[in-house]
């Protein structure tokens, strides 16, 4: 038998050795392989095994869904708690605005009561103050311009000197 082996052909069997190698000792020399065995000669025990893990990432599942619900609740608190405190300064807001328009329509309103008086006042003062006074200007005029004629010193002054009474000037 003439067995010739080239370089090409051989390749082939060393990778399929090597991966059967491979298997083998990740079989029998690996914490993983023995699992792995054990579950190839046991397999209601994979099975166990496959419950359990199914079990497991349903708990978890919930757990996660769960904590997931919980951050979507929260969000949505934050957010109606952040609109009501939007909502509730609008309403301070507008509370202040319309506080200060009352204060500045009272003060509007006292500052025209106060014009008022005050006119009143000068009114008053007017009447009962001023044109006295000038009446009492123009009866010493008239006194002293009958004195004058009585003792005979006429003076050259005529009546429309002197000061005019107010309610003359005003229209009084």
């Amino acid at each position: 038998m003439n067995t010739k082996t080239t370089g090409s052909s051989v390749w082939p069997y060393v990778i399929v050795g090597s991966a059967i190698g491979g298997a083998v000792g990740f079989l029998f020399m690996t914490e993983s392989g023995r699992k792995v065995r054990r579950a190839i000669t046991h397999p209601d025990e994979l099975n166990d095994d496959l419950e359990g893990a199914r079990s497991f990432i349903e708990r978890k599942a919930r757990v996660v869904t769960d904590q997931v619900h919980s951050f979507i609740g929260k969000a949505k608190e934050s957010m109606e708690e952040g609109e009501r405190a939007y909502r509730e300064a609008g309403e301070e807001f507008r509370l202040r605005a319309r506080r200060l328009e009352r204060r500045n329509d009272e003060v509007t309103s006292q500052v025209h009561k106060t014009v008022e008086k005050m006119n009143q006042t000068a009114v008053t003062i007017e009447h009962s103050v001023l044109d006295p006074i000038c009446e009492m200007g123009a009866l010493y005029r008239g006194i002293e311009r009958g004195i004058r004629r009585l003792f005979g010193r006429s003076s050259e002054r005529t009546v429309s000197t002197g000061p005019i009474p107010v309610r003359d000037r005003v229209g009084f």
